[in-house]
C-alpha cells in the first residue's frame, strides 16, 4: 500500500490559518505529494433574487468565483514556496459535500482532508451535518482534523468487526489495518486495534435452560482476540494494543481514544440510506458524534 499522492484539501472560506492544508504541508515532509485547494462558495441573496435578471446573476457569479480563485491562488504560491506542486479549484454548491464530490469525479483524489465542521457533532438527523454527508458519501479515504499540528507520540486506533464471517468484510479490515501502519510510519507511533461486541441482555427474572450467557459473552470475547491476533500478524502490533470490549462502537471507541490520549481513528465507513439510515445513522457518523479526536473513514 502506497501513501496517498494526490490529495484533496477542502478550504472552508477564508481564514487566517488553515487546519487541514497546514496537515497536508505536514505529511508532505515524509512523502512526495500534489495538492488540489478546493474551495466552495454559494450566495442564495445572488442565486435566488426575483430583482436580478439571469445576465446579472452570471455576472456576480462569476466576480465571487473570481474573488475566491485569487485568494486560493494566494494560498496556492506559499506552498508551491515550499516545494509542493497545488493546483486550485473553486465549485458554486450550496452544499460542500456536492462541491467535493464533483471535485472527486474530476481530480480523482487518493485523499480528502478537511476541517472537523463545528455541527459535525449534531444528532438531529434532518440536519444531517456535512461531515456526516462526507462519511456517507466521499468516494476517496477522507480525513477529519482538527489540531493544528500532528502529535507525534499519540497512538493511532485501528476500529475493526472482527467478528465478522464475510470474506469482504475480512478483506476490508485488513485494508483498515494496513492503512493505519502506513500512517503510522510518519510518527513511529503505536497501533491499537479494537473492536467491540453487545451481548444480549437477559433479565434476571428470566430462565432459559441450557443457556449460560457468562460463557457466551466468554466465548465470544476469545473469537474476537484470536481475528485480532490474526490481523496483527506481521504488522508489529503488540498484544497489548489489541482490544476486545463490550458495548455500542459509538460509545466504547470514543471512550478507548480518550484513555489512550489517541489522535486518530481509522476506520471503514458503509452507507446506509433511506429512512433507516436518515434516524440510525451508520456507525462512523454515531462515533464521530462522541469523538473528541480525528477520523480516516476509509470506503471498501
Amino acid at each position: 500500500m502506497k501513501f496517498p499522492q494526490n490529495i484533496l484539501v477542502v478550504v472552508s472560506g477564508k481564514r487566517r490559518t488553515h487546519i487541514a492544508l497546514g496537515r497536508v504541508l505536514q505529511l508532505a515532509k515524509f512523502y512526495d505529494i500534489k495538492i488540489t485547494l478546493l474551495s466552495c462558495i454559494y450566495d442564495p441573496g445572488t442565486e435566488l433574487s426575483p430583482l436580478l435578471s439571469s445576465e446579472h446573476k452570471d455576472q456576480i457569479k462569476q466576480e465571487k468565483l473570481q474573488n475566491r480563485a485569487s485568494y486560493l491562488n494566494e494560498l496556492k504560491q506559499s506552498v508551491e514556496k515550499q516545494g509542493v506542486p497545488v493546483s486550485v479549484s473553486v465549485k458554486w454548491h450550496r452544499k460542500i459535500q456536492n462541491a467535493v464530490m464533483e471535485a472527486c469525479e474530476e481530480f480523482t483524489p487518493d485523499l480528502v482532508v478537511k476541517r472537523i465542521s463545528e455541527n459535525a457533532s449534531s444528532i438531529n438527523p434532518f440536519t444531517m451535518p456535512v461531515d456526516w454527508q462526507l462519511l456517507r458519501h466521499c468516494p476517496a479515504p477522507l480525513l477529519l482534523v482538527k489540531d493544528k499540528e500532528w502529535n507525534l507520540s499519540a497512538p493511532i486506533i485501528t476500529a475493526v468487526d472482527a467478528a465478522t464471517e464475510n470474506p469482504k468484510e475480512e478483506v476490508f479490515n485488513q485494508k483498515i489495518v494496513n492503512y493505519a501502519k502506513l500512517v503510522s510510519r510518519l510518527t513511529d507511533t503505536p497501533v491499537h486495534i479494537v473492536t467491540t461486541h453487545i451481548s444480549p441482555k437477559i433479565d434476571n427474572a428470566v430462565t432459559i435452560p441450557d443457556f449460560d450467557l457468562e460463557a457466551l459473552r466468554d466465548k465470544v470475547t476469545k473469537l474476537n482476540h484470536k481475528k485480532l491476533k490474526a490481523l496483527a500478524v506481521n504488522k508489529n502490533i503488540n498484544d497489548e494494543h489489541l482490544h476486545v470490549i463490550e458495548g455500542l462502537a459509538e460509545d466504547r471507541i470514543p471512550q478507548l481514544a480518550k484513555d489512550i490520549h489517541s489522535q486518530l481513528v481509522v476506520m471503514g465507513t458503509i452507507s446506509r440510506t433511506g429512512i433507516k439510515g436518515a434516524f440510525m445513522g451508520n456507525t462512523a457518523e454515531r462515533v464521530l458524534t462522541h469523538l473528541q479526536c480525528e477520523v480516516l473513514a476509509l470506503k471498501p
